[in-house]
């Protein structure tokens, strides 16, 4: 995959063939998370690291400082292609314990980062969740 990636349609075109159930994950995330209302998405490419698509809301709720409610980031390592699929440590709950708490990882505050190398069904089942909570936490829906 290129270091230099200007648009969402070109890491997408840049996909390598053999990883295409990653890309398809992918693009089942973003799906998900860009149909919850008021979300929006921007990417924020970082050459030779990681590609990371960053959900907001807009508007942003009165009084919330934090710039995403989810973010996933399409992560370039030693030739390792994967997921890291993350929200604040606070936003969501994780009952089967499948994610790591990185502090200071989210922009400064804990986030909780679940990596995919290899999507199953039941990971992304319970990822799609993740997104549900996260994104009613931010909005203020939930407590």
């Amino acid at each position: 995959m290129p270091d230099h990636i200007a648009t969402l349609e070109d890491l997408l075109a840049a996909w390598p063939e053999e990883k295409a159930p990653l890309r398809q994950a992918l693009l089942e995330l973003m799906d998900h998370a860009g149909s919850r209302p008021g979300a929006v998405l921007d990417l924020v490419s970082r050459p030779g690291v990681s590609h990371s698509l960053r959900f907001d809301l807009d508007p942003r709720p009165s009084g919330r400082q934090r710039p995403v409610f989810f973010l996933v980031d399409v992560v370039l390592a030693a030739d390792e292609l994967f997921l890291s699929v993350c929200f604040y440590e606070d936003e969501i709950s994780d009952p089967r314990e499948l994610g790591n708490a990185i502090p200071q990882g989210l922009f400064d505050e804990t986030g909780y980062c679940f990596d995919l190398e290899e999507p199953e069904d039941e990971i992304m089942a319970y990822l799609l969740e993740r997104i549900d909570q996260a994104h009613a936490r931010a909005s203020g829906q939930a407590g």
